[in-house]
Formats: C-alpha cells, structure tokens, sequence
C-alpha cells in the first residue's frame, strides 16, 4: 500500500477470482454434458430393450396365429370325417381335445414396467413414442381381455356334457393313462359317435363349429394386435438404432 500498488493486487485478486468462476463453469458444463451423454445411453437402453419385447410379442403372436388356424383346419375335418362313421372314439376325442386347446398370450411387459416402475419415463423423450406406448398398452389390455374371454367360453362349452362318461372323455390319452385298464372296463360304453341322432353326436357337432368360430376371432385379434404395434415397433427401430 505504501508503494500505491493496491490497484494492481485488487485487479489480481478479481482476475483469480474470475479464473476459480471460469473452472467452476468448466466443471459444470463438463459435468452437465457427462450426466445428459449418460440419460441419452440409458434412452437408447431403454429404446432396445422395449423393442425386444415387442419382438418376442410379435414372435409370440405368429405362433399362435398357427395354432389357431391348426384349431379351425383340425376342427373342420372332425366335421367332414364324423359323418363317415369311420373314426374311433378314441380318436374323435383327442383330436376334439386338439381343436379346443389354446394357449393364452402373455405379452412381454419386461421393459415398459421397469422404466414405470423406476421413475425414468422422463428418459424417453419423444412425446410421439409415449403417445403411442399409452395408446398400444390400453388397446392391448382390451384385446387380452377379449382373447381370455374367448378362451374360457370354449373351454366351458367343451365340458357342459351332461354325461361325460357317456361323451367318452375317460378314453382321451390322458385319462387312459390315469384310470388304467382295470378302472376303464367297469364304466359303460356307448356309441354315439355312430348316431346322427344322439344328443351327445349334436352336441360335439356344435361345439366343433363353436371352436372354429372362436379361433377365427382369436385370428382377428391377433391381426389387430399386431396392426396396433406396427407403429410403435416401426419408430422403437428407428430409435434404437440411432
């Protein structure tokens, strides 16, 4: 100070202090672009792994659009051989079994419920993709219900007999097994199958058309699942890729 040098350690000290705010900015920034290159990662994860699920589901779907139409072409020709009197009872109740079997379609939800579930939605940051995510679950949600409830209307209506010995259901491969010859030579034997006008011969007649309306619709729902998905999977691609 006696020197009158005091300007020039003020001007120092805010030159410092200019220089410490400048490398806390750096660092910041630095930090900042670290933290945005990671939730752009994470993004991309989150994109990938969505559209896996959405591939199994659409794997998933194929398959069962093949069983459905094994159901209707297995069905149909029960309808066609009945007739001909020709078929074993066996026979004709396992291959009813097959036509009535089906399997429920369990989406894969692995991906959507874990970005949910962890708070990370504000991750995805096309407002489009959310969209259409919300807008493909509700409508998935509606056609599940939908199958599920097709399914259980046949499964009831397959076993509404009145007499399921008479019907035969112990001869079906499973039952065999389990009641073994012993037990099955003491129940009764009746030959429906050989008459028209049996009510158990019309009864299986009806459930085979019941089946074979009820997989055309299963078809029809899984068509518009997978037109519900397209646009959804087609940008899920897209992101993922980027």
């Amino acid at each position: 100070m006696e020197q009158n040098k005091t300007g020039k350690y003020i001007k120092y000290a805010i030159g410092e202090i200019i220089l410490v705010v400048i490398g806390i900015l750096i660092a910041l920034q630095i930090n900042n672009w670290n933290e945005a290159r990671k939730e752009r990662i994470a993004e991309k994860d989150f994109y990938c792994k969505l559209l896996e699920d959405f591939e199994l589901d659409r794997q998933n779907v194929a398959r069962l659009y093949k069983e459905s139409d094994y159901k209707i072409e297995t069905a149909k020709t029960l309808l066609l051989e009945l007739p001909q009197k020709n078929k074993s009872k066996e026979y004709l109740i396992d291959t009813y079994i097959q036509a009535l079997r089906t399997n429920a379609f369990a989406p894969s939800k692995v991906a959507i419920l874990d970005i949910t579930s962890s708070g990370n939605l504000n991750l995805i940051k096309s407002d489009s993709l959310k969209q259409n995510l919300i807008r493909y679950y509700a409508e998935l949600d509606n056609l599940l219900y939908q199958l599920e409830l097709n399914r259980s209307k046949s499964l009831e209506k397959a076993f509404s007999y009145e007499n399921d010995i008479a019907f035969g259901f112990q001869y079906a491969d499973y039952a065999k097994n389990a009641l073994g010859p012993d037990v099955l030579a003491t129940l009764p034997q009746t030959n429906w199958e050989l008459d028209p006008d049996s009510a158990i011969y019309k009864q299986y007649q009806d459930d085979l058309v019941f089946f074979v309306v009820m997989s055309d619709r299963e078809k029809q729902h899984f068509n518009k699942i997978l037109k519900e998905m397209e646009p959804t999977y087609k940008q899920l691609q897209q992101l993922c890729e980027k």
